[in-house]
């Protein structure tokens, strides 16, 4: 449960805006600055306390992630060839 002050109400329901990232793995610091830009943005449009918003990170391996039909790790391996 989180505190009263961190939430939102809406039509008299408390709410806890949630932001899924789901990206392949990111260092420590690059996460960061990924929530810390989610968060003000919606805080900024929505009008919610920035206290009230979590950012979750869903990491997926390359082997997990495809695009136009092409793993992401073998896109990766052809990047590394040229």
């Amino acid at each position: 449960m989180f505190k009263k002050q961190c939430s939102t109400r809406i039509n008299g329901d408390d709410i806890l805006p949630v932001i899924t990232i789901e990206l392949p793995p990111q260092d420590y610091a690059k996460k960061t600055e990924i929530a810390n830009i989610f968060t003000n943005e919606l805080s900024r449009v929505m009008k919610f306390p920035k206290e009230a918003i979590v950012v979750l990170f869903h990491e997926l391996s390359p082997d997990n992630i495809s695009n136009g039909g092409t793993m992401l790790s073998e896109k990766f391996k052809n990047e590394q060839l040229k």
